[in-house]
This record gives C-alpha cells, structure tokens and sequence, in this order.
C-alpha cells in the first residue's frame, strides 16, 4: 500500500511585521524518538510548525503529530502551528528524494533542517537494497541527499538570521577518515571506527562546501555532537553491549529533552537575530561545528580543499545513480 503523507489543510499566514509572529516551519529527519523526537518538540513548543520525518508503521503518523501538539499547546504561537508527519526509509536515498522532493512541492519555505536519523550497531559493511553501506547511508549519504534536496525551500526563508541546516551526529569529536580517495565508501577498509569518522568527516567537507556556494551564503549549515544521551541509541546492539549501555546512560546520559535545548539553541536564535556561533578558524564562510554544549567547536586537521573536493565528488556520484544532482 503506498504510504499516506499526513499533510493538514493550509492556514494563511497572519498579518504582521514580526517574524516572530509568522508561521516557522522546521523539518526534522528522524523525529520518531530520541533526540530527534525531542528536537523537534523544543521547537514546537517555541512555534515552529514541524514536518516530522521517519520511519512508517501503523498509528505512528497520529501519535507523532498528537505528540507535537502537545508540545505547541505550550507555546503562544500554538494557534498558528500545523503539523506533518511523511514517512520515509531513509536507508533509501530513493525514498529520500521521493520525500524531500514532496516536502519542498508543498512547502516553499523551510526555516530549518534537522537531522539526527542513524544507528548503533557491531555490524560489518552491510549493502543496503541501492548497495550503499546501512550505516554511511543513514548518518552521511542520507542527510547530504535531504540538504540537497530541501535547499531551494531553504533559500526562500526570510529567518532573521537566516535558515539552519543542522546534522546531528560527532562534530568536533571525530577524527579524520584517512582513507577518503583510495576507499571512499568504505567497502574495502570497513570497521567501526572508519564508518564513524568516515560519517563525521564527510560531514564536515560537504556541508562546509555546500556552506560556501554562491547560492547558499544566507544558509547557516551547523555540525553538531549531542554527547551522551539517555536514549534509546544502541536498540540494535546484542544484549550483551546494550545492558552496560543502558546502565552507563542511567549514571551519566543527559536526557534527550536536555540534549535538545542545546541542539535547538541556534535555530532559535536565528529565529531571532545571529545563530551565536562563531565558525572553525573565525572564518568568514562555511560550516559551523557545534559542541553538546551548543559552544562553537573545531575542525580536524586534515580538512583541506583537497579533501573537500574528493569527498564532494563521491557524494556526487553516489546520490547520482539516485537521481539526486548537487548544486
């Protein structure tokens, strides 16, 4: 059966001067549970109409948007909110473009992107039905796709200080993937190790290339790291991993909703005035990396133009056979 996308009847925008006041639209990938679930309440509960995105089963669509409500009753703007959920696999870039392409037809504006969808597990390269490693799909080719994709909404916000496009996942705590031109997708040299910093470290050169086009200077691009959380991270590891997971989560995990007031923190701002980030470098352009703390955080050392430029061809050529093109 094809998926019914749960999309509310369009409200005109109220008449006022204030931005605060208009209506703002976040969309957030992975919004199901954990932190994104919490991200995206922090935001309903500040206005921002959410378009929630992620995994599909039966009722989930109206307890999603139930629990958005919820949320918005909270805020002063709760007239003024609609909510969305549009289900999406996103170990299927061809469902990523099925999706984004959808959100940006029926949406011409979008505020903020987030981004927090992934996995925790031991496993070893494991193809996905497009032959792209599940866990590289799911916590970098997935979210370059929904950037790409969402941007041309991106680039019609009128965000005081300017659209967000935020990535959950290790920025500033990575270390650099060595093995970028020889092994880019990680078929050859796959560890655990590699698939997380080969994940964080594509994020800092894309997005940071994606941040210096021409066409996206007003958009904010942030890399963040959301530390130790008491979430449900690590549902896929064996027993055996999980419990002394679980209980080091109980002692020293932040709680997601903890987790969120600090990831939210600079769309907040930008709702507002300046994102109250300063970039790697004090670098006038590019990526943001943002620490748990919501504090400004710092690139690897080998983030050069070299690395840019490979790291932007592979994705390229891996969204491509999806159909996806980057700008």
């Amino acid at each position: 059966d094809t998926p019914r996308l749960h999309i509310p009847s369009a409200l005109s925008l109220p008449f006022t001067i204030n931005y605060t006041d208009k209506m703002k639209k976040a969309v957030v990938v992975g919004s199901t549970n954990g932190i994104g679930k919490a991200i995206s309440c922090r935001l309903a509960k500040d206005g921002f109409s959410v378009i929630a995105v992620g995994r599909d089963k039966e009722g989930r669509a109206e307890e999603i948007i139930n629990n958005l409500k919820e949320c918005s009753s909270q805020s002063q703007d709760a007239s003024k909110t609609q909510h969305e959920f549009r289900p999406c696999d996103a170990f299927s870039l061809a469902q990523v473009k099925e999706c984004a392409s959808g959100i940006v037809r029926d949406h011409s504006t979008i505020d903020a992107l987030v981004m927090t969808q992934g996995m925790a597990t031991i496993q070893s390269f494991t193809p996905t039905s497009e032959g792209n490693d599940e866990k590289l799909t799911l916590h970098f080719w997935s979210r370059a796709a929904f950037a790409a994709l969402i941007l041309p909404s991106l680039r019609a916000s009128t965000m005081p200080g300017g659209p967000v496009v935020m990535t959950v996942l290790s920025g500033g705590v990575h270390n650099p993937y060595n093995k970028y031109k020889e092994d880019p997708e990680l078929r050859k040299n796959y560890s655990i190790k590699n698939a997380a910093d080969g994940a964080g470290f594509y994020t800092d050169l894309f997005f940071d290339k994606l941040a210096k086009l021409p066409s996206n200077q007003g958009i904010n691009f942030i890399h963040s790291s959301p530390g130790f959380v008491a979430s449900k991270w690590g549902t896929e590891m064996p027993i055996y991993l999980k419990a002394p997971i679980r209980f080091m989560q109980k002692l020293g995990g932040k709680s997601p909703s903890k987790c969120a007031s600090f990831m939210a923190q600079p769309i907040l701002q930008c709702a507002s005035g300046d994102i109250g980030l300063v970039r790697p470098s004090n670098n006038a352009e590019g990526v943001f990396i943002m620490n748990e703390d919501a504090s400004s955080g710092k690139l690897t050392k080998l983030h050069t133009e070299e690395a840019i430029e490979s790291v932007w061809n592979t994705t390229s050529t891996v969204l491509g056979k999806a159909g996806i093109a980057l700008d």
